[in-house]
């Protein structure tokens, strides 16, 4: 069945019926120390409070209540260091010298430091303004979690913090969704492989090591991975060969506009494929198409690295979130103030231009980046303008942003 031509979209439409197609991916049991910024696949509750047993804060001496009419001296009857599981117990003027990390004893009305002390043989003594409730050096069982507590949200990655706790009530490994599975293609008969003897009309493909970058540091896995020369049944051969893969998603780069050498919009519907869109009203990226291969996502992409790799951010990294059940997923965007002119050679389309993000004196500041210089972030610049000043306000996209909870 020939599918219908759809219009030029917008980004934030884009997204949206890319998000729509994502379903989250199967369970895996995974190592806790392999956990970090990975999605779990069900919400992480405390097994038990934390901590799990009233501990001391310090070294010192966990004492009693006095006698009335006491002098704040208490007798040492025993030793707790970390680690000690005797339940003890203290009379009336009796004090246990205990170690950081130890089991409070019953009864225990609090722990003073050891410099707080006078000790004189087995008997300590403590002045009464160190015997303040408020200050009692114990770290209450419970104070940082409650058994059952959420320590990780839903569509929320484990982050550093959250990777503490979950250690510290118990966990050993966790239920995670697992990472999508990506493969791709550079098309072009020109491309070739560092290594290789380059000849005059070659050139050395970049996307593939591009492509292989963003995705891993996405949190995805490469699954096959190649160059196609321009070549209508090689574009077809290898669609369907990494559709048949497994892959959850597909990208392909190059091969996306309208010369007599841009294949893969036909080689994808010839492979079975389903088109969502295939115009985005956005430059760079005019020429970009989302479908549906099996179940597999796949985004045909134009061939320039740098619209490749801002592409990948607002259109790839959103997907590859979603589809492990992350919230939030678009970039970020955040208000700066520009601080150099910006200059478009024409109006027509939205434009995202690569730029630096910095803050200084309590404001964000953004600049153009250069060829070498680096970005964190997109620009952006309505259809209707050609010129951005210094000192304008704009909203820009942050690159690698990780979804948040709002």
């Amino acid at each position: 069945m020939k599918n219908e031509k759809k219009q030029s979209i917008d980004l934030e439409t884009a997204q949206s019926l890319i998000l729509k197609k994502c379903r989250v991916l199967s369970a895996e049991k995974v190592s806790l120390s392999k956990s970090l910024k990975r999605f779990p696949a069900a919400l992480l509750v405390a097994l038990e409070s934390l901590p799990g047993y009233d501990q001391s804060l310090r070294d010192g001496y966990a004492i009693s209540r006095e006698q009335q009419g006491g002098k704040n001296c208490y007798e040492i009857i025993d030793e707790v260091a970390a680690g000690d599981t005797r339940k003890l117990l203290l009379g009336e003027n009796q004090a246990i010298r205990i170690m950081t990390g130890g089991l409070i004893p019953e009864n225990a009305l609090a722990v003073v430091p050891r410099e707080l002390c006078s000790v004189n043989g087995e008997t300590v003594s403590v002045k009464t303004v160190f015997l303040e409730p408020q200050r009692d050096f114990i770290h209450r069982k419970g104070c940082e979690l409650a058994e059952g507590e959420v320590i990780v949200p839903e569509g929320s990655a484990i982050e550093v913090e959250q990777l503490i706790l979950l250690a510290g009530v118990g966990y050993d490994s966790v239920p995670l969704v697992r990472k999508p599975r990506i493969s791709f293609f550079c098309t072009g008969s020109e491309l070739i492989s560092g290594g290789e003897e380059k000849l005059a009309g070659e050139k050395y493909s970049a996307n593939s090591h591009l492509l292989h970058g963003l995705i891993e540091h996405a949190g995805a896995k490469v699954q096959v991975q190649g160059t196609v020369k321009d070549d209508p049944e090689a574009v077809m051969e290898a669609l369907t060969a990494m559709s048949e893969s497994g892959s959850d998603i597909i990208v392909s780069t190059g091969g996306m506009g309208p010369g007599k050498f841009d294949l893969v919009e036909d080689a994808f519907l010839r492979a079975g494929g389903r088109v969502i869109y295939h115009s985005l009203h956005l430059r760079p990226g005019k020429s970009t198409l989302f479908g549906m291969l099996g179940r597999s996502l796949f985004f045909g992409m134009p061939g320039p690295p740098p619209a490749v790799h801002l592409l990948f951010n607002e259109l790839i990294r959103p997907a590859i979130l979603a589809l492990q059940g992350a919230k939030n997923c678009r970039p970020r965007e955040v208000e700066a103030y520009l601080t150099e002119n910006l200059y478009f050679p024409k109006r027509g389309l939205p434009r995202l231009k690569s730029g630096f993000l910095s803050f200084a004196e309590g404001r964000c500041l953004v600049r153009p980046s250069t060829t070498i210089g680096g970005s964190n972030c997109y620009i952006y610049c309505s259809e209707s303008a050609r010129e951005l000043k210094n000192g304008d306000r704009v909203t820009v996209h942050m690159i690698d942003s990780l979804p948040y909870i709002d």
